[in-house]
């Protein structure tokens, strides 16, 4: 295999993320790496062909830049004793693309590393509308119900759901303010719509696109919390911990990758029928 500067970008990204998992004193915040890690991966899907147009060079002084930036990254962090979160992910990228394609080729990645905000902005929303009350007490409902038709007796009161586990254990779930998935619906809503913009499209198409984007995001936090209580109710409460930490990152990058596969298709323009088929002329006998 042939080791293009796209796959030496690929490998140094993936060396800036794990090597402060070994690092003394530095650590890695595991479900912003996690995240970070499969968005970049659904991204590179969506773009590979056009990191391969890249065709910049990094130049020596670039080379040191982005090694001294990343190294710089891992010594703060071991200086303050703090673990390498979603920010210094995207300092890590960002330094990875000058140390490849020098900085002239940072354009081409604003996507990911607007995302990468917007997910930021997502998980500090708390901080500014901490009263999710009403919504926390509308989801436990819907999950108290779709275990009843499930065949699980449920009780609700207020955010709390109690259910019996499969040994007959009472177990109550706290559907609290970070299960609402505002936060998610946000993160990823925004990912799901945001590549969209490359294409350049009508504002009559890409509205509704954007409603999709959005509310699929939504129903499927709604079917995370399904998965979850089943996992409580039939595999326990280690299984179900589990999976509410993890399940959630996957079925919306799952998501994710469907909306594109079909937003793409709605907004790329049709070719018209002249361009694709050859006239061919017509002799009269």
């Amino acid at each position: 295999m042939e080791l293009t500067r796209p796959r030496i970008l690929i490998l140094t990204i993936l060396a800036g993320f794990l090597l402060p998992g070994v690092l003394p004193s530095v650590g890695l915040d595991y479900p912003y790496f996690f995240i970070t890690v499969i968005v970049l991966f659904a991204w590179f899907i969506i773009k590979w062909d056009s990191v391969k147009t890249i065709t910049t060079k990094s130049g020596k002084g670039e080379i040191a830049i982005g090694l001294g930036v990343i190294a710089g990254d891992y010594f703060v962090n071991a200086f303050r004793g703090s673990t390498v979160g979603l920010i210094d992910l995207l300092i890590i990228l960002l330094a990875s693309v000058v140390f490849v394609f020098g900085f002239r080729a940072l354009r081409s990645f604003w996507i990911p590393v607007a995302y990468g905000i917007i997910l930021l902005a997502g998980y500090q929303i708390e901080n500014y509308a901490p009263n999710y009350v009403a919504l926390q007490d509308w989801l436990a409902g819907v999950m108290a119900g779709a275990m009843k038709t499930l065949g699980i007796g449920a009780v609700v009161t207020g955010h709390l759901v109690t259910i019996n586990l499969a040994n007959g254990t009472p177990v109550v779930l706290d559907v609290s303010s970070d299960c609402t998935g505002l936060q998610g619906i946000l993160a990823f809503g925004m990912l799901s719509t945001m590549t969209l913009l490359d294409l350049k499209p009508r504002m009559s198409r890409i509205i509704p696109i954007f409603a999709i984007g959005f509310l699929g995001a939504f129903l499927i936090n709604v079917l995370r919390l399904v998965v979850v209580f089943l996992t409580f109710e039939y595999f326990g409460i280690d299984a179900g911990s589990t999976m509410h930490l993890y399940f959630g990152y996957l079925i919306f990058i799952g998501w994710v990758l469907a909306f594109w596969m079909i937003a793409f298709r709605y907004l790329l323009p049709v070719r018209p029928l002249s361009s694709q088929v050859a006239m061919t002329p017509v002799v009269m006998a």
